[in-house]
């Protein structure tokens, strides 16, 4: 089996004081958003809230993934070949605009959510920063 593991962090919006549109409007727009379809191989496969992390085996073989949220937002379609025991790690979020978004992790996203550092430890004679 393969692994399809997505992470969804928690977003946290920012409003310009400029920004000149009626409070409703405002509050439709950058309210927390409530979950999202985990859309697998054209298959509703579950569904993930903020802060959450989702983890989906499958078999190995091609594979197509996105997010779906209310009706006709969507996010881009991702394909991806799994190789036999190989996991693919995703990020989704919400675009300022309230559209799901889907990227593949890099190492860094995968850190920070794990609380961990990607960054080597010091070597010895390494100069050690201030606190």
């Amino acid at each position: 089996m393969s692994v399809i593991r997505i992470f969804r962090p928690k977003q946290h919006w920012s409003v310009s004081p400029r920004t000149v549109l009626p409070t409703g409007l405002l509050f439709r727009l950058f309210k927390p958003q409530s979950n999202y379809t985990v859309v697998l191989d054209d298959h509703p496969a579950g569904k993930i809230g903020n802060d959450q992390v989702r983890v989906f085996e499958v078999e190995p073989g091609e594979h197509r993934l996105y997010m779906r949220f209310v009706g006709l937002r969507r996010s881009e379609e991702l394909r991806m070949s799994l190789k036999e025991d190989e996991e693919r790690q995703f990020l989704c979020g919400t675009s300022g605009l309230g559209w799901p978004t889907l990227r593949e992790a890099s190492p860094e996203d995968v850190a920070e959510i794990r609380g961990t550092s990607t960054s080597e430890p010091p070597k010895p004679g390494d100069p050690v920063p201030p606190n």
